[in-house]
């Protein structure tokens, strides 16, 4: 007799318990937190402006504000959400994000996973409801990015290999990397 072997070229990832993994709920905390994060430090930038860029024209000052700004919301959804430190959402909510394997994602995979929220086919409304139907209750972001978010205290409940899972919505067909789980015996 022999035994059908799966194909395992993506690696192995870990998964978790159920109840380990973020839901809509706490998902909607983290934006709103995070926003409210962001929005000060603008506002904060907005009033040292008027202080420090006096001596700048009008452009200069504005663009040199964009830069910070802009700087600072990309160290801070992707450097810093992705560190020991955490986000103040993800802080407040007791989340941390991880890659397939379990580990902190990289940078690179943070930064592109903070593109995919702005450049991608659907919006924020759509990608948060995603958790509502998803299996581990993450959002397309999230699969599309090869990472999960879970409980700070959340500990592997095992490996298994990463397969492609497919999946047709609204028109669209998915596709993206996933830890599948042992069938339960």
């Amino acid at each position: 007799m022999s035994t059908v072997q799966r194909d395992r070229s993506l690696g192995e990832g870990v998964f978790f318990a159920p109840e380990d993994y973020i839901g809509f709920m706490r998902r909607i905390v983290i934006f709103m937190v995070d926003a409210a994060v962001l929005l000060g430090v603008l506002f904060v930038l907005l009033v040292l402006s008027l202080f420090v860029f006096d001596d700048y024209s009008e452009d200069e000052s504005r663009a040199s504000l964009s830069l910070i700004w802009y700087s600072f919301i990309w160290f801070y959804l992707t450097v810093l959400k992705a560190s020991r430190v955490r986000t103040v959402g993800y802080w407040v909510t007791g989340a941390r994000i991880l890659n397939l394997r379990g580990t902190r994602p990289s940078v690179f995979r943070m930064t592109y996973r903070f593109l995919l929220n702005f450049c991608f086919p659907f919006n924020l409304v759509y990608d948060l409801l995603w958790t509502l139907v998803d299996e581990d209750r993450q959002t397309l972001t999230d699969r599309f990015a090869g990472t999960c978010v879970v409980k700070n205290s959340a500990q592997p409940s095992g490996k298994s290999a990463i397969h492609f899972i497919c999946y047709t919505a609204l028109g669209f067909i998915y596709a993206y990397r996933r830890v599948s789980r042992p069938p339960l015996n």
